[in-house]
């Protein structure tokens, strides 16, 4: 890979005097007294060039070529503005930060708007019970140091046909895996055309084939680097190319020490290398499973009860916790409550109706029709019609009430009022709930504003005009 300067002025410059007398020259008496025909020679390709200032004056030149012919533009591209399709065309996978809000952006890009994606700040029952439920699954990140026992893997067994789990077969991916790992495995929700495709096409398949097709999918991949700005996928392709020296060099020193035993002291200092890393912990079929792509198999934690399984998981995360630095976080991958609200939304009008047309007979009932003053539109919103408000049955507690020998006009205004009342705290609720999905996609869009192009500039211009470098002075 090509090495480009820190920045426009650290690129070299011509020499100064002071540079000059810097450099070593050679000066004896017998270069002196060398007679004029010598002096002809040294000009000649075969004799070394001894004309320390011509040598440095050419190299400055030279390197004031290249800047104008290819750094500049070099630097221009690399900090210039992301295009659209560079996420998708980029076959790596950048890091992805523990950052809710990316997590939910990137199941909302991918059709998936049934869940949504809370951090969770404290494993007591009370603070679970305030996040939308149901709970899919835990998202946990913590500090990978790796292992050289195999009793992990001992304790796994092989993946059960009723469990969906990839094995993580690329780099920096395992926050999509994990992620994954949970959405595939959820019940009761609408995963869109495209994830659906996916699990129909892997569902039949081994965790790692199903990791290659995952690691290979351009959508997902695509959208797990939609978070990234051009500088964060140079310096991923930075990253990997150090570490692919890295690897060739340590297999250079192995061969050349092949008929030398490593010590265990040396085979620990060489493989440990630490990393962030994204696992998953998800109640599928009765049991607790801890799906890591790291590992080949899975991990079964015990049987659960179907609303029990944060209390089973909870202790273990917890203790993991505890064993190791205070840099993990954890992340809950929730229902989405805004198709729930809207179904509650569409039952409660229904019910309104069916009080306002009971009484249409009777001058005293008094109860409005909810759907009067409502548009269209305004129920498109929470993916309402009115042809389907009208298809609902009322409940058969509200029919029940309703049937009531004493159940009268003023019977009928109080129920009507209570039910104006939920049906207004249950808009607000929805308002709530799009709001957070639109903030998750702002924030997107916020991490793709990248001003290191305009920064670049302005630093640029500072420094054709002599003032970037007076700048830094006045600072020292």
């Amino acid at each position: 890979m090509a090495t480009v300067p820190d920045s426009i002025w650290d690129i070299p410059r011509s020499p100064t005097p002071g540079d000059v007398e810097a450099v070593p020259v050679r000066r004896s008496g017998r270069v002196k007294k060398e007679p004029p025909k010598k002096k002809e020679k040294a000009s000649d390709a075969s004799v070394p060039h001894e004309r320390p200032k011509r040598k440095a004056a050419a190299a400055a030149a030279a390197a004031r070529n290249i800047v104008s012919d290819d750094v500049n533009s070099l630097i221009e591209e690399t900090l210039g503005q992301i295009e659209p399709d560079e996420c998708r065309e980029y076959d790596g996978w950048v890091e992805l930060e523990s950052e809710p809000a990316f997590f939910e952006s990137m199941l909302l890009q991918l059709g998936a708007k049934d869940f949504t994606v809370d951090e969770v700040l404290q494993l007591d029952s009370d603070y679970l019970d305030i996040l939308p439920q149901p709970i899919h699954g835990l998202i946990f990140l913590f500090e990978y140091e790796g292992s050289d026992d195999d009793e992990d893997e001992y304790n796994r067994q092989d993946c059960p046909d009723h469990l969906w789990f990839a094995n993580q077969t690329v780099s920096n991916a395992c926050a999509t895996f994990a992620l994954m790992n949970i959405v595939m495995n959820a019940q009761g929700v609408s995963l869109g055309d495209q994830l659906q495709e996916f699990k129909d096409s892997t569902k039949d398949l081994l965790p790692p084939h199903r990791g290659h097709f995952l690691e290979t999918n351009d959508a997902i991949r695509s959208t797990h680097n939609s978070v990234a700005r051009r500088v964060d996928l140079l310096a991923e392709d930075l990253s990997l190319d150090n570490k692919r020296e890295e690897s060739l060099a340590k297999k250079k020193k192995k061969k050349q020490k092949k008929a030398q035993k490593p010590s265990r002291t040396t085979v620990k200092k060489v493989t440990a290398d630490l990393n962030f890393h994204y696992i998953a912990f998800v109640p599928v079929s009765g049991q607790l499973w801890e799906l890591d792509g790291m590992y080949k198999k899975p991990l079964c934690l015990g049987p659960i009860t179907p609303n029990s399984w944060l209390e089973t998981a909870c202790p273990i995360i917890l203790n993991r916790m505890a064993k190791m630095s205070e840099q993990y976080n954890l992340l809950a991958v929730c229902q989405s409550p805004l198709k729930a609200l809207s179904s509650e939304l569409g039952t409660n009008y229904a019910c309104g109706r069916y009080l306002h047309e009971a009484g249409h007979m009777i001058p005293t009932w008094g109860v409005p029709d909810p759907l009067k003053d409502v548009s269209d539109a305004q129920l498109a919103e929470y993916n309402l019609t009115r042809a389907a408000i009208n298809a609902l049955h009322p409940p058969p507690d509200f029919l029940k009430q309703v049937m009531r020998e004493d159940f009268d006009a003023h019977a009928a205004r109080k129920l009507a009022s209570e039910l104006e009342n939920r049906r207004l705290f249950l808009i607000t609720q929805h308002a709530n709930g799009l709001d957070k999905a639109n903030l998750a996609v702002d924030v997107i869009r916020g991490r793709q504003r990248d001003f290191t192009p305009a920064v670049h500039r302005w630093a640029r211009v500072l420094a054709e005009k002599g003032m970037l470098r007076q700048m830094i002075r006045d600072m020292d």
